[in-house]
């Protein structure tokens, strides 16, 4: 069992909507966010000394799919964004995992590029579009799907399991859906 380490929370808030309010104190089960604790991690149990039960960590899913983000090059460099650099990139996107915590950055053996990994196209394209409008300029590469090596030694890819229950009179449908999709009919 880790050690417990002591902290003082500098201010406490709830939501509503979405407005965040600060209050003095919250109950079980309510969504709160704080201020003055360094290095809290998704898994981690925040408790009154008194009471120090650790409650069991959640299992973020792995990510599936990567890409590498690089500071633009093109001859248009420049002239579209506010943040160019590598070291706003860098600083951004390592800002960006305090939060997100599906979200995996890896520098590579290339300085001006840093390999970003999460759960699909659409996280990685919501990132992508919130720092274009916060005025980051880079580019970006084309996905890549992340591979692991299976117990058997082969390789295996990420996909996602569907149920879907239609009327008989339009299982047709269905069918010719999931099969656009490369899904099987079980």
């Amino acid at each position: 069992m880790e050690e417990a380490e002591k902290a003082k929370v500098a201010k406490l808030y709830t939501f509503s909507g979405l407005e965040r309010i600060e209050v003095e104190g919250a109950n079980a089960g309510d969504i709160v966010a704080l201020t003055g604790i360094e290095g809290v991690e998704i898994g981690k149990t925040l408790s009154d000394p008194e009471h120090r039960e650790r409650l069991l960590g959640i299992a973020v899913e792995e990510p599936t799919l990567s890409m590498d983000f690089t500071v633009n090059n093109s001859p248009f460099a420049g002239l579209s964004g506010k943040f160019v650099t590598t070291r706003h990139l860098r600083e951004r996107l390592y800002r960006e995992l305090e939060h997100n915590v599906a979200l995996r950055v890896e520098d590579t053996e290339h300085p001006e590029t840093l390999t970003v990994s999460g759960r699909g196209e659409l996280h990685l394209s919501i990132l992508i579009e919130t720092m274009r409008r916060e005025g980051y300029e880079f580019q970006v590469s084309r996905p890549r799907v992340i591979t692991r090596t299976g117990v058997d030694g082969g390789i295996q890819e990420p996909y996602e399991e569907a149920l879907i229950e239609v009327p008989f009179r339009d299982s047709g449908h269905g069918d010719r859906e999931a099969g656009i999709q490369e899904g099987r009919d079980d």
